[in-house]
């Protein structure tokens, strides 16, 4: 009989000794905070947007305070241990649309009267954020969307306007995501009005797939 037939990897105790292997073996190979921050820094996708003048490095850590549970975005706190990379389009707003026009529905391209009109980020996927081994949880890229998307809302809402709030999530799963590797964001205001806005994001592998698309309906909250 073969070593790992299917009969006994059916046994109750192989199965719990194969997934406490999988998540020790897991553990052992996450990298670590000091690896990702200097292994991203040189990626390609990374040189190109840094040598684009029309990209503007942004700190996130303290504009994600304007957003409501900021602790919990990126998975930041718990899981990731290190926020994306963000820049900030500083060029005109047609150049702006044409970054998203080739996979964006017609009426959901940058709209006017936004200091950032197309958030980039470059996000890596943690190895603790498997559902199925090897692959990104549905609900951490839900978490990632969700974050994005408010991010890109705060940075052209003032202070003084109030929170960004989620009234609504919308997401389209193109394509797995593994883990173990970056992520390419684009997220961008759609519509705006009175105390409120529609976002919408993209994902991208590194060479250049369309993995998430998602959509979402922000309130601006007046803190008390």
């Amino acid at each position: 009989m073969p070593l790992l037939s299917p009969s006994l990897l059916s046994r109750p105790s192989v199965l719990k000794a194969v997934v406490l292997a999988r998540r020790v073996f897991a553990a052992w190979y996450v990298r670590s905070a000091a690896d990702i921050i200097r292994e991203r820094a040189s990626l390609p996708v990374v040189k190109a947007i840094e040598q684009d003048a029309t990209w503007k490095p942004i700190d996130i850590s303290a504009k994600l305070k304007q957003v409501a549970g900021s602790d919990s975005h990126f998975g930041y706190r718990t899981i990731s241990q290190v926020l994306p990379l963000a820049y900030g389009w500083t060029g005109d707003l047609e150049a702006a649309q044409q970054l998203v026009a080739a996979k964006a529905h017609a009426d959901r391209l940058p709209c006017a009267g936004t200091q950032v009109p197309v958030l980039a980020l470059v996000d890596y996927i943690s190895e603790y954020t498997n559902g199925h081994p090897g692959l990104i949880h549905g609900g951490m890229t839900a978490i990632i969307a969700h974050s994005s998307m408010s991010l890109v809302a705060a940075l052209n809402t003032p202070r003084s306007a109030g929170v960004v709030v989620s009234r609504s999530l919308n997401m389209d799963y193109r394509s797995p995501i593994r883990t173990g590797q970056y992520v390419k964001i684009y997220a961008w205001i759609y519509k705006r009005g009175p105390g409120e806005m529609a976002a919408a994001v993209h994902f991208y592998s590194p060479g250049g797939q369309m993995l998430v698309e998602a959509i979402s309906e922000l309130d601006i909250v007046e803190q008390n």
